[in-house]
């Protein structure tokens, strides 16, 4: 495996291989590695000839300094499973050389993606996504390139993004990976402590409630929400951002469930803002 950090250097790799013929593979990341990441990796091994992972906590997308500076971090363990499970290329920029001037004074949208959920509870946040994602895939070139469908907006801006852009680039979301309990993988399971991880347990339990209660036939996105609100918040260290039943399409807002519904939901434990959705089948 080849670690890389100079921008300038992966391109001239990337050009070499792209004269080759073969199909690049990648998947960016922001570190602290657990099973979910590992999956998109084993994803891109399968459908790729080579495959790239980058590992940048990026701070255009931070719009909390003190997230930013608590976001976990581990190379020598990152680097370790990338080598295990066969990464050919792992990318490793320093904030400074990859904004070298500091992060871009511009503003990218999808407006229809981002009139709600993350984009509106963390103002900014999908903007430094996509300038980001506009550098890696402009330095990658990827022919594939994967997310998990843990951060499901994202997933649907990314893949927006790519195919306004041009860039070429086939986007592929895969399914939430999961502790035993359900609880949704996330490199910021790391900062929650045993009373926080008790407290966080309510989430899966919501979303098995929630499943419980479609399955009876129960219609209104407004009772779901007040049922899973209450589920919650039956631990004093449990805040809800948001709680959201959608078109999963296009995030749009639903007066009726009905068909494929998004349901995603954003909960603060203690201070560890975690994120997560499941995606109902109504049958009408």
């Amino acid at each position: 495996m080849k670690i890389i950090q100079s921008k300038d250097e992966l391109s001239e790799i990337i050009s070499q291989i792209k004269c080759s013929g073969k199909k690049i593979g990648f998947v960016p990341t922001m570190g602290y590695l657990h099973e979910g990441h590992l999956a998109l990796m084993r994803e891109s091994k399968k459908r790729s000839d080579v495959s790239v992972v980058s590992i940048f906590v990026n701070p255009a997308q931070f719009n909390d300094q003190k997230d930013f500076e608590n976001y976990p971090k581990n190379t020598e363990s990152d680097s370790e499973k990338c080598r295990n499970e066969g990464i050919d290329i792992l990318f490793l920029p320093e904030a400074d050389k990859f904004y070298p001037g500091g992060v871009p004074d511009i503003e990218m949208k999808i407006p229809h993606l981002m009139k709600n959920l993350c984009a509106v509870t963390r103002v900014g946040h999908f903007e430094g996504v996509l300038i980001v994602i506009s550098n890696l895939f402009h330095i990658v070139q990827p022919d594939f390139a994967f997310f998990g469908k843990k951060d499901y907006q994202q997933y649907l801006i990314i893949k927006e993004f790519a195919r306004s852009c041009g860039f070429g680039t086939e986007v592929s979301g895969l399914d939430t990976v999961r502790e035993p309990d359900g609880l949704a993988m996330s490199s910021r399971n790391a900062r929650l402590g045993q009373k926080e991880r008790d407290s966080a347990s309510l989430i899966p339990r919501a979303f098995r409630i929630a499943g419980d209660l479609i399955l009876k036939g129960e219609k209104s996105p407004g009772i779901l929400r007040e049922i899973m609100s209450d589920v919650i918040l039956s631990s004093p260290l449990n805040r809800i951002d948001y709680i959201e039943v959608l078109n999963p399409e296009n995030l749009s807002g639903i007066e009726s469930m009905k068909g494929d519904v998004l349901v995603a939901i954003a909960v603060f434990v203690g201070e560890v803002r975690l994120i997560d959705n499941m995606l109902f089948k109504i049958q009408e």
